[in-house]
């Protein structure tokens, strides 16, 4: 097995406690598996993207492990670069599932039982076999106006999706039901609330545009990964490592019949649906006079305007 430093950031939150709870089976499991390892918690918001960061920064680690749920991952994944460059060129990212949704990890192959996917990263490192993913870039506006730019790795929506993240949050009982149930819930809540909402988009690939249009918008969803809101298909052939984002562009509907076609995003087939477009793309603005949410690796981080692009073949990955 490949030697690493290797640091360990645990959500003790996520999963609606559950992860600390049985964190010392886990560690010892961990441990047992892959040797040693140094360990750090989460306690407030953002405190993923500050250790990582230090950690890095310093040298000291090699490998850094996120235990958690999608935003555990997008936090810890966010420490990783700085002006859209890593660093720490060597370093590598691995994750254990251990959230409410755990979409990403659908994507990437990682099994969510904790053991399964710590045996998982063993595997990959004795084999010397790892990734190298896409990561997408968003600038948007923050909840107090000011101009933000992070990372993610998953999808970033805006429209209704944003909305219901932000019911999640307002009302955080709902992750007890878990994560399927937990965003079909909010969906519900959020679909008598949400009016379409005319927003300027325009979608370019390299120098060329390949899609420009006022759009009175449902939903649109920028994927680098294929799963999000606990186990929606939303963009079935995105690929995380291809150089580009499958943009999944849904207008003009109204609330009945988003309810009525609303499963159809679980198994995929909403892509036939005429009010369902998918543009490819390696870049994205929208633009609204209105107040529109948006949703961010499951987080909540703010509204448009905002743009994001892809960032070809950045985050090593075992």
């Amino acid at each position: 097995m490949t030697a690493f430093r290797r640091k360990v950031i645990v959500n003790p939150a996520s999963g609606n406690g559950r992860t600390g709870k049985t964190w010392n089976d886990t560690e010892a499991f961990l441990k047992k598996t892959l040797g040693d390892a140094d360990v750090s918690f989460t306690r407030a918001v953002k405190d993923g993207t500050i250790l990582t960061a230090q950690a890095l920064r310093d040298g000291t680690y090699d490998h850094i492990i996120a235990v958690g749920g999608d935003g555990t991952l997008s936090e810890v994944m966010n420490g990783f670069f700085v002006n859209d460059r890593p660093v720490n060129p060597r370093a590598v990212l691995s994750f254990v599932p251990s959230g409410t949704g755990s979409d990403i990890a659908k994507t990437l192959g990682i099994p969510t039982d904790k053991k399964q996917a710590i045996a998982r990263i063993a595997g990959l490192l004795t084999e010397g076999s790892k990734q190298v993913l896409d990561v997408g870039k968003i600038t948007h506006k923050r909840l107090d106006n000011k101009n933000f730019t992070g990372y993610f790795l998953n999808v970033a929506s805006f429209g209704m999706s944003g909305n219901v993240v932000r019911h999640i949050n307002r009302a955080s009982f709902l992750k007890n039901f878990g994560g399927k149930a937990a965003f079909y819930a909010a969906s519900m809540l959020a679909l008598g609330q949400y009016r379409n909402t005319p927003v300027h988009i325009r979608i370019e690939q390299g120098n060329t545009t390949v899609f420009e249009e006022r759009m009175n918008t449902r939903l649109v969803a920028v994927a680098n990964g294929r799963w999000f809101g606990g186990g929606m298909l939303i963009a079935p052939n995105a690929a995380p490592n291809d150089g580009l984002f499958d943009i999944v562009l849904i207008e003009n509907l109204g609330a009945c019949e988003t309810a009525i076609k609303f499963q159809k995003i679980y198994s995929g087939s909403h892509l036939s649906e005429k009010s369902v477009r998918v543009v490819r793309g390696t870049r994205l603005t929208a633009m609204t006079d209105e107040t529109v949410w948006i949703d961010c690796d499951g987080e909540f981080p703010g509204k448009l305007p905002l743009t994001m692009e892809i960032l070809p073949a950045l985050l090593p990955f075992v």
